[in-house]
């Protein structure tokens, strides 16, 4: 009697991962709807099903089977790597030719540095704050929310009698902020009597709080459905700090990258993405353009195939035909103040020959960035292996295209 080793073993969960899940920093849309309801500190595992045939086959050829799967899929939905049409890793250039390369030794002129002066006077805390959350910004929130309550909430329940000024709101963002420092396990846990928090509960009470947190709004409602966008309900507060984040002076050196902002709740639908390779794997992910000092200058919300229609900075007919790796890389650049004296820096999910072809010739900043091999040209360097091994000499090469 023969039995398959899957009846042996047992059925396994059916989940797929990339081969490589720590370059999962994929182009395409995670479609976690259809598990919103799973362990948020799961990770997937390779997948083990296969067929009686390939059960046979010995393990050396199965990985390598999967490695030329041009295929991947994560264990929540399908997604493409970040590739053209042809479902190749080829980098898309204007020429058909390949480029031709010479090894020189490069010595860019070096980039000015920023300064550095002294305050001629030391703010407060609370200055510091209003010079990135303005009045204006509060004043708004006041605003949306009011019309809000007005709007929906009154007409459910015609005794509300609910209206917030900008002490309320300043309040509540400070009770916020504070809870973020202070941490408790419960909300309820900074009014309760036996660790009631002074700071926050002698200045709003819980059912305030709880109901401004409820029925806050930065939006109007009445157009959210002629929106594509889908951060419309934030969209207003998002511009309001990149507008202040850009006034800030930048340095010559510009880091691109995404950053992940930590959600591990069931009603962000695929909007919640997974990152294996980042210390905080689950949650909304954004493209961000900082200063080597550390401070973010841009921000991109990554919201699937509107992520770039939605965002207020537009790019070219051309611009938008690229490759979506290439669009964050030239979106975040577009509102760099001076590209001239400026470099960006980013990892290979970002790098390609191209991409810093059109930045040269179109922004004349440059460009640095590890790169898959090949998305560069295949320049004839040294193996990834040798240049692994501290004691190879390293050399540098440079392209005469």
């Amino acid at each position: 009697m023969s039995i398959s080793l899957t009846s042996f073993y047992g059925q396994n969960r059916k989940v797929i991962v990339p081969t490589n899940p720590a370059g999962s920093d994929d182009d395409q849309e995670l479609d976690l709807s259809a598990d919103d309801d799973a362990d948020p500190d799961f990770e997937p595992v390779l997948s083990q099903d296969s067929s009686s045939e390939d059960e046979l086959r010995p393990s050396h050829q199965l990985k390598r089977q999967k490695a030329s799967s041009q295929t991947r899929n994560l264990a929540i939905a399908d997604v493409e790597d970040d590739s053209g049409e042809d479902g190749s890793d080829q980098e898309n250039t204007t020429s058909a030719s390949s480029p031709s390369w010479e090894k020189n030794d490069i010595y860019p002129p070096p980039l000015p540095e920023k300064p550095y002066p002294q305050p001629d006077h030391i703010s407060t805390p609370y200055e510091y704050f209003l010079k990135l959350f303005p009045l204006e910004v509060i004043d708004h929130i006041v605003y949306q929310t009011n019309l809000y309550v007005n709007l929906y909430v009154k007409q459910i329940d015609i005794n509300t009698s609910f209206a917030i000024n900008r002490d309320e709101i300043m309040n509540f963002i400070g009770i916020l902020l504070y809870m973020g420092v202070c941490e408790l396990p419960s909300l309820e846990d900074y009014w309760a009597n036996e660790t009631r928090v002074p700071q926050v509960a002698n200045v709003m009470s819980s059912k305030q709080f709880k109901y401004l947190r409820r029925h806050i709004h930065f939006n109007d409602n009445e157009f959210a459905e002629e929106s594509d966008d889908r951060f419309y309900k934030i969209r207003p507060m998002l511009n309001f700090i990149r507008k202040t984040f850009q006034q800030v002076p930048p340095s010559t050196k510009q880091s691109i990258d995404e950053v992940m902002v930590g959600y591990k709740g069931t009603r962000a639908g695929n909007l919640r993405q997974y990152i294996k390779s980042k210390p905080t794997k689950w949650g909304f992910k954004l493209y961000c353009r900082a200063s080597d000092d550390g401070f973010i200058h841009d921000i991109i919300l990554y919201q699937g195939g509107t992520t770039f229609t939605a965002n207020p900075v537009s790019l070219t007919q051309a611009e938008s035909s690229e490759k979506i790796s290439t669009k964050v890389v030239l979106t975040l650049a577009k509102t760099i103040t001076s590209t001239t004296t400026s470099s960006i820096y980013a990892d290979n999910f970002f790098t390609s020959l191209h991409l810093a072809n059109m930045l040269k010739k179109h922004y004349n900043c440059r460009y640095t960035g590890t790169a898959r091999e090949n998305r560069v040209g295949r320049p004839p360097l040294m193996s990834p292996k040798d240049m692994g091994n501290t004691k190879t000499k390293r050399e540098s090469t440079s392209t005469n295209k």
